[in-house]
């Protein structure tokens, strides 16, 4: 169906790439900050995205480009900026160099719009929001866009932290929570035994259970449900609504995934100088080679490597956006050898007639060649 709002119809997938500008930076909690990022010349943000939708951030440590999907957690309604809100890390190359190198008046390369985890007010009655963490920022993104369009219907937030200075965006959901009587909150913190200092009703001790899932959202099996954080937590989360009998198709999901390894940054001048199997590090059982055609290099193919992780290392380029699985930008060929993969959502039945696989979850235990 057309959107209520046409003037926000989203830009084609991945459609635009540039810098774009570093216009302010927030601290939300100890972990997590906020970039706001404008376009340069001061005009509106040079591409159109969904509530919900990701950018592609890339970085340069050491001479390496690195890139990185984040969701936008602003509001489509607001032309002059998006805001991707960022965990820093322990292992994160990108989240790192984001938190510790970048600085208002910077400017940062971005591609994007991307993704299919979206909500507006033409696709249910309801929405239920179902966040972990840092999957809290598709939700807002949702959340401010139904406000800013002053959306009547009913809103839940169910929201797992570990304690109440980890809640992300804290004073705006209860502002919001406040101002907006159709959004209904229901803050779950897991590291506390009690004591709290917040609204009651609005934060509980624990974890998110069946009894306060079905006790905060009436009618749930009815309602347009989306999931979004760490692992665990999802399927916690998604083995409840199954006992609660919520339809499969009422169910959307996004994976925030642990980040993926680090690969070893070295500058061109180091991998010029370095072999292959010294680049993949050290070789070990089920260790395979994957040759890349056109590139007419190897790498060392781990059993927990995938196919677009191993070329980081030998400085072959395969394109990507989202890491994991929802944007086909890194579909490559598969030219001889066998691979497996966990999810195939972006590839259709002519992708895979063609042996097209996702670079993102292709993993391999046999020799491998790939046209890239």
């Amino acid at each position: 169906p057309a959107l209520v709002n046409p003037d926000i119809a989203p830009s084609k997938p991945n459609s635009w790439t540039g810098s774009l500008l570093v216009a302010e930076i927030f601290d939300e909690t100890p972990a997590v900050k906020t970039f706001r990022l404008t376009d340069p010349t001061g005009g509106k943000l040079p591409f159109n995205y969904l509530p919900g939708q990701f950018v592609t951030v890339t970085v340069v440590p050491v001479g390496v480009p690195v890139k990185r999907s984040y969701t936008i957690a602003s509001s489509p309604t607001r032309r002059d900026s998006c805001e991707i809100t960022v965990k820093h890390e322990e292992k994160g190359t990108v989240s790192h160099y984001l938190h510790t190198k970048l600085h208002e008046g910077d400017y940062v390369q971005v591609t994007g719009p991307s993704g299919k985890f979206t909500f507006t007010e033409t696709d249910a009655d309801s929405v239920v929001l179902i966040g972990g963490g840092v999957g809290i920022t598709p939700m807002m993104s949702v959340i401010r866009y139904l406000t800013d369009r002053s959306w009547k219907k009913d809103i839940f937030l169910l929201y797992a932290c570990k304690n109440e200075e980890s809640v992300i965006f804290r004073e705006e959901i209860e502002y919001l929570r406040k101002r907006y009587p159709n959004l209904h909150v229901l803050i779950v913190l897991s590291g506390i035994d009690g004591g709290l200092t917040s609204p009651e009703g609005v934060y509980r001790a624990g974890h998110l259970s069946k009894e306060l899932i079905a006790e905060h959202v009436p009618g749930l099996a009815t309602r347009r449900i989306h999931l979004c954080g760490p692992a665990p937590m999802m399927d916690a989360v998604k083995a409840i609504l199954h006992e609660l009998n919520v339809p499969g198709e009422q169910i959307r999901v996004e994976l925030f995934p642990s980040p993926p390894p680090t690969p070893t940054l070295l500058t061109p001048a180091e991998r010029q100088q370095t072999p292959a199997a010294e680049a993949g590090g050290a070789s070990q059982a089920g260790t395979a080679v994957v040759t890349f055609v056109r590139s007419n290099k190897t790498a060392l193919l781990t059993p927990e490597k995938t196919i677009l992780e191993a070329p980081e290392e030998v400085g072959v380029n395969i394109d990507y956006s989202c890491r994991v699985r929802t944007c086909g930008v890194c579909k490559t060929r598969l030219l001889s050898g066998n691979v497996t993969m966990a999810v195939e959502d972006a590839l259709d039945d002519d992708d895979r007639a063609k042996r097209i696989i996702l670079a993102c979850q292709a993993k391999a235990t046999e020799p491998v060649t790939v046209d890239a």
